[in-house]
Formats: structure tokens, sequence, C-alpha cells
């Protein structure tokens, strides 16, 4: 099963979600972003938040723009009520109070200068996500694969 992340940006924000969104899919990591994917004729915030449900982490992308954005916050909630791993990129220079969204959680820091450290960072924390996931998907299949011989061999017996 494939790995999904979706991005939580400002739409300001483009040229860094293009880049992280093309770092992750080298990874071969799906990646998910809202204003990419809404179909027509649809509740905006319902397919936002399906989006956010058939992911496996969510990345927050918290510059100035993206902290003054409300769809941001209602993403982040949504995600935190959900249980979602929620990876913050938060830029140089914004606030603490306007990051109350994200809480006590551990932030990765962006530096417009250099961007490219913070992509490398998420997408590397992100590849980790993806591997403890297949580790417990190949767990599951070798477990459940003992059990169907074992009940192959108790119905042979009897």
């Amino acid at each position: 099963m494939a790995f999904k992340v979706f991005i939580s940006h400002s739409a300001r924000d483009q040229g860094l979600v293009i880049a992280l969104s093309n770092l992750l899919a080298k990874y071969g990591i799906d990646v998910t972003v809202a204003d990419w994917y809404l179909e027509p004729g649809t509740e905006i915030q319902k397919s936002i938040l399906r989006q956010i449900d058939n992911s496996d982490c969510v990345i927050v992308l918290m510059t100035p723009s993206g902290a003054r954005a409300n769809w941001i916050h209602l993403e982040v909630g949504y995600a935190l009520k959900a249980g979602k791993v929620i990876i913050p990129l938060v830029e140089k220079g914004v606030e603490a109070d306007q990051l109350k969204a994200l809480g006590s959680l551990n932030i990765i820091e962006y530096d417009p200068q250099r961007p490219h450290e913070a992509i490398s960072k998420a997408s590397s924390y992100v590849t980790t996500l993806k591997l403890k996931k297949q580790e417990r998907d190949n767990t599951l299949l070798i477990v459940g694969g003992i059990l169907a011989f074992l009940l192959l061999l108790y119905a042979a017996e009897e």
C-alpha cells in the first residue's frame, strides 16, 4: 500500500510545495495537495478533510502567508483530531503566537534562503515513516500467512 502525504499550505507557497512534492515523489511517496485534487461540484471542506483522512501524515507549511491562512489552521486541527502524524515546516521569522494551532509539536525550521535543507529533513522523516509502515504491513502479512497455514493444518487434521 502506498504511503500518502497531505501538504497543508498557503496558495502563495506553491514553489515550496512543488519542490517538496517532487522530492517526495522520487521516494515513491504519494503527495496530495488539496487545490490540485478538488473535484468540481463537491464541497471543498469535505473533499479536503477526506484527503487528510486518506493520508498517512500531514506536512504543514507555516510561512507568514500560511500562518495567516484559516484553512491551514482548520486542516491542522482536523489532522490532530484524526491522529495523523504532523510535520510542521516553519519559516524562520514566523511569530510563536501564529503557531498556536501546532501546539507543542516539534518543528523543522525553514530558511527561505536555503529551502533545500528543510525539504530534505522533511522528506527524510517521511521516508522513515514510510519504511516503518512497510515493516508493519510485512509483519501483518507474515502473521496472516502463519495463521492461514495453521488453520489449514487444523482443518486437515479433522
